[in-house]
């Protein structure tokens, strides 16, 4: 019987993945442009922007991992940067267990 160890499934290393996707500022404004475009309602625009954004990126990974979405310096989502940093301490938290299993 094989014991479990963090970050091992069926003794292969697991690897933690994190999106990020950036330039999400310019996605915003090109889906605006297609909405302007199509005489749409620009008030549809953030719902838009979350339907398109879910079904063609978030739909398409593998096990729902977490995200961030970066726009502009000049738009810095600072909760996206909390959850991506601490995401990251988890991953290299675990990582460090993981190799740490391997010496």
């Amino acid at each position: 019987m094989q014991s479990y160890m963090p970050g091992l499934t069926f003794g292969i290393p697991q690897v933690p993945v994190i999106a990020v996707f950036t330039k999400f500022d310019q996605f915003k404004r090109e889906i605006g442009f297609k909405l302007e475009d199509q005489c749409r309602d620009p008030a549809l625009l953030d719902v838009e922007v979350e339907r398109i954004f879910h079904e063609d990126y978030v739909g398409s990974l593998r096990g729902s991992p977490p995200f961030v979405r970066l726009e502009s310096e000049y738009f810095v989502n600072w909760l996206a940067c909390i959850v991506l940093i601490s995401v990251l301490q988890v991953c290299t938290s675990l990582a460090g267990g993981v190799l740490n299993f391997l010496n």
